[in-house]
């Protein structure tokens, strides 16, 4: 048999591998027009391109029909197999079973997160999906839009500044409203009441920021009343902050839900801040090319059904 090259492999259709399995299986060219709905010459075409494409004769005719040779017997579970598997790959992708399945699946969230959810939604897939495994990056924002669209991460969670044309790429679900308080250690004399704007500016905070100083909405209701809030101290993650402020005088600003969650475990009081728009959303983002991707599909149920109300 010839050397096969890439114009060769641009003749082959399926229809040709159609006829030649049929012309195998009933050794008769009119059984096999009969069986496809074609013409018989139809049929004695496929052949011929069949011929011609292997350099053989493939079937010889015979008073009783026709009779394959040595190379089309040799063929046969070749052809079958491709036939075979250009069928399943119609037929659409093996159905998403959690319990069986086993991949690693790479989540990008922030300090909120990964305190948050991340660990709760590792104890409920240890419980029904043992062999998928959560690997978690501390990403945020544009890093881990940038980290969906190259395809690093499955699923992003946190908060987003969606840039303009974002629709068309990613796929984004709102999964609740969060606003932020005021939180300190529990005899906190600052934490007693409701809070003013020159309260806040008079107390000395920390600030949770891996990336240095940064301003933020509290900042900015402050200085529309001419005030700045006094940082004295910055670390880049929440337990650190936690970990400090409840046997300091520090306050820091955090979603209501890490005050609340971790109240006991740092002793710690909240109050909430008086200042307009200081509601955000969190979303759990996917890029849009696993929109109806079964295994991203059930990972986002999962992770609505951990989140705490």
């Amino acid at each position: 048999m010839r050397d096969i090259n890439q114009i060769d492999l641009r003749l082959v259709d399926t229809t040709i591998l159609l006829v030649f399995l049929g012309a195998m299986r009933h050794r008769k060219a009119t059984a096999v027009a009969r069986e496809m709905g074609l013409t018989q010459p139809a049929v004695s075409h496929a052949l011929k391109r069949l011929r011609n494409l292997y350099g053989d004769a493939l079937f010889l005719r015979r008073a009783h029909g026709l009779e394959p040779t040595a190379l089309a017997c040799e063929l046969e579970p070749k052809v079958r197999r491709i036939v075979r598997l250009i069928s399943e790959t119609l037929e659409g992708a093996e159905e998403f079973n959690p319990s069986t399945a086993a991949t690693d699946l790479k989540i990008g969230a922030f300090d909120y997160e990964l305190t948050g959810i991340i660990p709760k939604l590792v104890a409920e897939l240890r419980k029904v999906s043992p062999n998928i495994n959560i690997h978690a990056f501390p990403l945020h924002n544009i890093e881990a839009l940038d980290a969906l669209a190259q395809g690093r991460i499955d699923l992003s969670i946190g908060y987003f500044d969606f840039p303009a044309g974002s629709e068309n790429t990613f796929v984004a679900q709102e999964l609740f409203p969060e606003h932020y308080v005021l939180a300190g250690r529990r005899d906190h004399p600052l934490l007693s009441g409701d809070l003013t704007l020159a309260q806040i500016a008079a107390a000395n905070h920390l600030l949770i920021s891996p990336h240095g100083p940064i301003r933020d909405l509290v900042d900015h209701a402050l200085h529309l009343q001419g005030y700045k809030r006094n940082i004295q101290t910055i670390v880049p993650s929440l337990f650190a902050a936690l970990s400090i402020v409840e046997s300091s005088d520090l306050v820091v600003t955090l979603p209501e839900r890490v005050a609340r969650d971790n109240a006991r475990r740092f002793d710690i009081v909240h109050q909430p801040l008086p200042i307009e728009g200081g509601t955000f959303h969190l979303h759990a983002v996917r890029h849009i090319r696993d929109a109806n991707n079964p295994l991203h599909i059930w990972l986002l149920q999962k992770v609505r059904s951990v989140i705490p109300d």
